[in-house]
Parts: structure tokens; sequence; C-alpha cells
């Protein structure tokens, strides 16, 4: 006598919906969080660059021994120019550098209603150049052969005040609207310190 095999239950059409619906759900999240994943990395790439640029220019400027200016042009321009001495030809110019390298949907020099970082240098903008004297506004900035980041009356002007115009930074970067994506970089005069900071949405984060 033949032992006789179990009948193979297949699934039924409600387990296979089930399933089916799981799976959809599962990947809605990932899409949704690669997305955000996506926003937060261009918002850090940003960031990184800025901080990029003005170490640059700050160890530009020790090293090579001349000043360094440093124009940040909304909404997400930023370009380095090193100081000819005179005898000298000119140097061709350094390019400029955007955020997230110019994409329509990148990152910009943009403020969001929060609280200042903790150096406490201005969040009235998203571009504060504030000296020594409490003048906000206006100023151009750059490294000096010491490190130090100091004011000048022009973009042209290389010649800086020395010490009695150090200026301190703060250059908010982020998507507007989004505050997820607000990140911050600041200069201290005295020594060319750059740090960065990012919101966590509770507080800024270094």
């Amino acid at each position: 006598m033949h032992a006789r095999g179990k009948r193979q239950r297949g699934f039924s059409l409600i387990e296979l919906l089930t399933v089916m619906l799981v799976i959809t759900i599962l990947a809605a999240w990932a899409v949704l969080g690669t997305g955000s994943f996506s926003t937060a990395s261009k918002a850090n790439a940003a960031m990184g660059m800025v901080v990029t640029q003005l170490r640059q220019a700050r160890q530009i400027a020790i090293t090579s021994r001349r000043n360094v200016l440093v124009t940040v042009t909304p909404p997400n321009k930023i370009q380095l120019a090193i100081e000819t001495l005179p005898g000298e030809a000119a140097a061709a110019p350094l390019p400029p550098m955007y955020l997230n390298d110019n994409a329509t949907d990148g990152m910009q020099f943009t403020t969001f209603s929060l609280p200042d970082t903790p150096m406490g240098f201005g969040n009235a903008q998203a571009i504060n150049f504030t000296s020594s004297t409490g003048a906000a506004g206006g100023l151009f900035v750059l490294f000096t052969a010491s490190g130090c980041f100091v004011g000048t009356t022009a973009a042209s002007n290389f010649s800086a005040v020395g010490n009695s115009n150090l200026v301190n930074a703060s250059i908010f970067i982020g998507k507007p609207g989004d505050v997820r994506t607000a990140r911050a970089v600041t200069v201290l005069g005295g020594t060319g310190r750059v740090r960065s900071f990012w919101w966590d949405g509770v507080q800024w984060d270094e």
C-alpha cells in the first residue's frame, strides 16, 4: 500500500494581497527615507564646501604670505582671490564655487527662524560679517598672512586695516523653507578658525 503525500496548500488571495500591501508600504518608506537622506546629504555637502573654501583661503594666505579675499554672493556662490604683490603678474583668478555645484535643487545661503549659533555672531541675514566695532553689513572680508579674518573697504582692496578691523562671520545655508536642512558656518576673526553647525530640531550641534 503506497502512502499518499499530503496535499500542498497554496496561498489564498487574501494572503497574497496582504503580502503585496506590506511590500508596498516598505517600498514607500524606503523611497521617503531615501529622499530625506538625499536632502540632508546635499545640505551637508553644501556646508562642507563652504568650510573647505574658507579653510583653503586661510591656508593659502598663511603659506603664500599674502591676503586672500573671500566673496560670498547669494544665492549660492563663493569665490577666492589671491593678492598680487607689486611687480608681479596678475595670477589667474580662482574659479568660483557653487553650493551643490549649482544644481537646480541645491542649497542656498538662506535664513531660518532659529536661534543664533553658539558663537553668537548674528543671524539677522544669511551672510553676517560683523567687525569688532559692531558694524555689520557692507563689509568685504579676507584672510591675512597671520590667519586672521578682517574687513576691507572694497572688493578690489586687499589692504586690510589690521587687528582693529577683525571680522566675525556666520553664514547660514539650507533649502529655503525646510528647517531640516539648516546648516551654519562661522569664522572667528582673531584666529580665522572655521566651525560648522547643523540644526538637530532643537539646537545647533557641531
